[in-house]
């Protein structure tokens, strides 16, 4: 079976990320499709964008100047007043341009609309799949919509723009999800997990990425009490530990993981409950290689390209 090739954001590493530019560029590539991170603007509109700010590295005002920080919340701001910023290049200076050397710059680039994307997809004549994660904080309620009222608007965007067939819902935040399952029992979701290291005692390894010390206090205080609020009192803890068994009873379709948790054993237990599994970031072509040799449904990365070269096109 071969995954599906899924360009996180559109493919980070070659364009633009999360812009109708990187968008179209997958479409013509022919990767399988793309990920990308959605919240709501002040007037209701869905976008796609990563940050709950708008990012410095990343945007330009009207001036032509790279914003400084403190940047306003994407949720305090109209779908108008999102446009005027060009996301099409990043700040040469910055660190995010150093990490992505190889990206295609596009200026005039505007932060999307869902319905822009879900019209970029539809111009694709194969399948074309959209990870939709509805990007909402667990830790910070008041720094995004609530994950309810995204849920229901992205729904309702794909479902008017006949696309919702072609969507899987993801998260870390399991509410949203939970409530796409409520409106819309048909629709794909596939849970996603933090690097499972975070939970466990001892320290997270480097390529898990942690988090400071109080976040990881926090987040494994709350599991083993069964209240993290981004469970959606789905905790593993009353679910004899299994992560993966939680997001079965939570009524998902599919687990979605960092790679670094995708092991053999893992991959089985998933599929014991009938679950799909995919995997996000995966840039390392011997990490493809491994993930691929685990008969994964789908692989996320920035790298794209070098998925094709693995794993071949649709």
């Amino acid at each position: 079976m071969r995954p599906w090739n899924i360009a996180h954001r559109g493919g980070a590493r070659s364009r633009p990320e999360n812009t109708l530019a990187a968008f179209g560029y997958a479409a013509t590539c022919g990767y399988d499709g793309v990920e990308l991170d959605v919240q709501l603007t002040r007037d209701g509109d869905v976008v796609v964008f990563h940050d709950y700010r708008l990012k410095p590295d990343l945007c330009r005002g009207e001036d032509g100047l790279w914003l400084k920080p403190p940047t306003p919340r994407i949720k305090d701001l109209t779908l108008a007043e999102l446009k005027r910023f060009d996301v099409g290049r990043a700040n040469p200076a910055s660190g995010y341009a150093r990490e992505h050397p190889y990206v295609v710059w596009r200026d005039g680039e505007r932060i999307p609309t869902l319905v822009e994307v879900a019209a970029t997809a539809k111009k694709v004549c194969a399948p074309f799949y959209l990870f939709v994660e509805l990007k909402t904080s667990y830790f910070d309620r008041a720094i995004s919509a609530p994950p309810e009222e995204l849920a229901e608007r992205a729904v309702a965007v794909l479902k008017a723009n006949d696309c919702l067939d072609r969507t899987i819902f993801i998260g870390f935040d399991w509410p949203g999800l939970l409530h796409v399952k409520q409106i819309a029992p048909a629709a794909q979701c596939w849970f996603s997990t933090l690097p499972q290291s975070w939970f466990r005692d001892g320290v997270p390894p480097p390529q898990d990425d942690p988090p400071g010390e109080a976040v990881l206090w926090i987040l494994r205080a709350w599991a083993r009490e069964g209240i993290s609020p981004w469970a959606g009192s789905y905790d593993a803890v009353k679910y004899g530990g299994s992560i993966i068994a939680a997001i079965h009873a939570a009524g998902g379709d599919g687990w979605f993981p960092s790679w670094t948790d995708v092991t053999d054993e893992a991959v089985r237990e998933a599929r014991t409950f009938g679950l799909k599994v995919g995997a996000w970031t995966v840039d390392d072509p011997a990490q493809m290689r491994a993930l691929l040799a685990r008969g994964l449904n789908a692989i996320c990365t920035d790298r794209p390209d070098l998925m094709t070269h693995i794993v071949g096109g649709r």
